[in-house]
């Protein structure tokens, strides 16, 4: 039985490394002798490579760089093995992200597409609409080298890392070093407090940062609520028209302890950049892992959240570090973080669908960092399998079920809906005259595909779903911004209507 699949390409790790490719595969097969070790059967499956195919009746990719046979490998490869595990091997010049549109971009939302590891862990098939991939059902995490890099010894020390993971007291992960931009203050406490129990130490830039004690950057858990930026090693504070830094990768080298967990909603936090792009260096995400964090869940793009509560990136970022301290391990929290979020909605609008999209997991999916007696051990490998298992079991029913009562915001086509001077009337509600001068989409709401006996119970609430309405109004950045000022200047409006009044609208900032 494969517990965990590692899934990489042949061709392109050979392309890449050229010689030194052999110390992958030694570093590798270091990897799945540890997990043989915890009673953890891994198998490493190459995309491109007929002879790792034994068993799975399928055929490798003839294109490792097409996102969408490798979707449809990677979906072959599962329904085969069932692994309770899928372990992408390689950044994104290895095993590329699946492209998802971006619904905010008709906006003037910059990303044009999100890139995404949501799909791989989806029973849909390859498709670039996020809204296909609603019912997550996998547990699924990518072990991610240096974009563009020839030299394999980050990939090699990372794959040793990775194999010598020890699980660590709960203890160790009851103090946080948490990090905000000055204007996020009270969503960042509120999060905060959500996960710890306290926000007594929550940081704020300006003033804080970015020359950290070791002290502070040794703590366990790391959350981080700054503003980011494309191809940047850094993370923005912000007050105002000042931006400084509050975070910086080149600062906190040698200062990341074994174990650590970082949930950062930054704008392109777990963006997988080639460092030639950062005058040679690699982003704040690669760092943390370089420097032993077991795990780094964050954004590859513009992420989103409201300045006094929580939701949108704040949210899928809370979920995830709550389900790391209830003794998940990270591949399954992030599953779970994907889930609790598509639960925590009635219908997923445009910027749920994006936020969805955007998160992805950096690590090793079956590292369990906080002790918890279900943690692997010697002489336990079999009931802890079996634990395991029934929980995928469980989980694979919640993505699956969940999707059916959850609906969704789809487009209006050209002409179907009279918006009658939408963007005036945004401005007027929300305060932001610049509203009335840009593009606003609106959507209506698709009802859930339920279940004939479903269908009846929920009769008298389908009937309201033909008079719902989303509209979304993005104020753009001031056109002579540049860098991480350009980026945090985006906000979002997001307005329902019902019954042909606005009934309530929020505003949420770029990340």
């Amino acid at each position: 039985m494969v517990m965990k699949v590692i899934i990489s390409s042949s061709s392109l790790l050979t392309a890449k490394y050229g010689a030194r490719s052999g110390d992958v595969r030694n570093a590798i097969d270091f990897l799945i002798q540890a997990d043989q070790q915890r009673g953890l059967d891994s198998r490493l499956v190459l995309l491109d490579d007929a002879s790792s195919f034994t068993g799975i009746p399928a055929s490798p990719v003839t294109d490792a760089t097409n996102p969408t046979q490798v979707k449809t490998c990677v979906d072959a490869i599962y329904h085969a093995l069932e692994p309770d595990y899928i372990a992408i091997l390689g950044s994104v010049d290895v095993v590329p992200h699946q492209p998802l549109d971006n619904p905010l971009h008709a906006n003037g939302d910059e990303d044009a597409t999100v890139p995404s590891d949501l799909p791989y862990a989806c029973e849909h098939q390859a498709s670039n609409d996020p809204a296909d991939f609603l019912a997550p059902t996998r547990v699924v995490g990518r072990i991610a080298d240096i974009t563009g890099s020839g030299d394999p010894q980050y990939l090699v020390d990372l794959l040793h890392s990775v194999a010598t993971w020890q699980p660590q007291q709960p203890d160790l992960y009851k103090s946080c070093f948490s990090l905000t931009a000055k204007v996020w203050e009270q969503s960042s406490a509120l999060n905060v407090q959500a996960v710890i129990g306290n926000a007594d130490d929550l940081q704020t830039s300006p003033a804080a940062g970015p020359s950290w004690t070791p002290a502070e950057m040794q703590r366990r858990l790391h959350f981080i609520n700054c503003h980011g930026a494309s191809a940047d090693y850094h993370f923005y504070g912000q007050d105002g028209a000042d931006y400084p830094v509050a975070h910086d990768a080149s600062r906190i080298k040698g200062m990341i302890e074994a174990g650590t967990i970082v949930a950062a909603e930054c704008c392109y936090g777990a963006e997988l950049y080639d460092p030639a792009l950062a005058d040679g260096n690699p982003g704040i995400c690669s760092t943390y892992l370089a420097g032993g964090a077991y795990a780094f869940f964050g954004s590859t793009t513009i992420a989103y959240g409201p300045a006094d509560h929580n939701a949108n990136a704040d949210l899928i970022c809370q979920y995830f570090l709550r389900s790391i301290l209830a003794g998940a391990s990270t591949g399954r929290a992030a599953l779970e973080a994907r889930q609790q979020y598509v639960r925590a909605v009635s219908t997923v609008e445009p910027t749920d669908l994006k936020t969805l999209a955007q998160f992805n997991l950096l690590g090793d999916p079956s590292i369990q960092p906080v002790e918890s007696p279900q943690t692997f051990a010697k002489g336990l490998a079999h009931a802890a399998g079996y634990a395991v298992r029934a929980r995928r079991r469980s989980l694979f029913a919640e993505g699956l079920t969940a999707r059916q009562a959850i609906s969704v915001a789809r487009p209006v086509q050209s002409g179907e809906y009279d918006g009658g001077g939408l963007g005036a009337r945004l401005a007027e509600l929300t305060g932001e005259p610049r509203l009335a001068e840009s593009e606003i989409t609106t959507f209506a709401v698709e009802e859930p595909p339920l279940t004939a006996g479903m269908k009846a119970l929920w009769a008298p609430r389908l009937s309201s779903f033909s008079d719902e309405r989303i509209h979304i109004g993005l104020v753009p950045p001031d056109p002579a911004l540049t860098g991480v000022a350009r980026t945090a200047g985006i906000m979002v409006v997001v307005a329902h209507e019902e019954g042909g009044e606005i009934i309530s609208w929020k505003k949420l900032y770029a990340r």
